[in-house]
């Protein structure tokens, strides 16, 4: 850019500020808040005792809830009362609830499941941790409290490194983060 003679443009001013900028921001620890948080997943095995799902059916608020599986493999459903659901996928829970709400109480219903707790998921924690090996995974669980589960990190581990994967349908999705000592 050219300016009158014998001034300074503007972003040769700034040149020095910036480069400050980038030098303090260089410092700071990246922010692992970034990593997107788990998506709910299409089950491939069936329900099973203590199981947490809701079913939505479409233009009717008041049929459908959040259900978890009983002992007996059954839940109470409104209108139809006992339904066996252990064993049955999402795709197939929704689809004989369609079948049983259109039987005589419901036009066409339209009904989706939706997995919120599963009662017997593990998370695994391996590597340079005390007590490496499966641990019940909780709602809400988090990175730290999963390896604290695994007693700790060892004084060899990387702690700026930690690789964390998930499960997506896509295939496994693994992520660098950093766990302050």
């Amino acid at each position: 850019m050219a300016g009158a003679p014998g001034t300074t443009t503007a972003p040769h001013r700034l040149w020095p500020l910036l480069l400050a900028l980038s030098c303090t921001f260089a410092c700071f620890e990246p922010d692992h808040s970034l990593i997107p948080p788990a998506q709910p997943v299409e089950m491939t095995s069936g329900l099973s005792s203590g199981d947490t799902f809701e079913v939505r059916v479409f233009s009717e608020p008041d049929v459908g809830g959040t259900f978890q599986v009983n002992e007996d493999g059954s839940i109470d459903f409104p209108l139809i009362g006992r339904v066996v659901v252990v064993g049955k996928t999402q795709a197939e829970l929704a689809a004989l609830l369609e079948e049983r709400l259109g039987d005589g109480y419901l036009r066409e219903p339209q009904v989706t499941v939706i997995l919120t707790a599963r009662e017997n998921l593990e998370v695994s924690v391996l590597g340079e941790v005390e007590k490496p090996g499966s641990f019940p995974f909780a709602e809400k669980l988090t990175l730290v409290q999963a390896i604290s589960d695994a007693g700790g990190l060892t004084d060899v581990a990387h702690k700026r490194r930690i690789r964390l994967t998930r499960k997506t349908p896509a295939g496994p999705q693994t992520y660098e983060v950093s766990v302050k000592a």
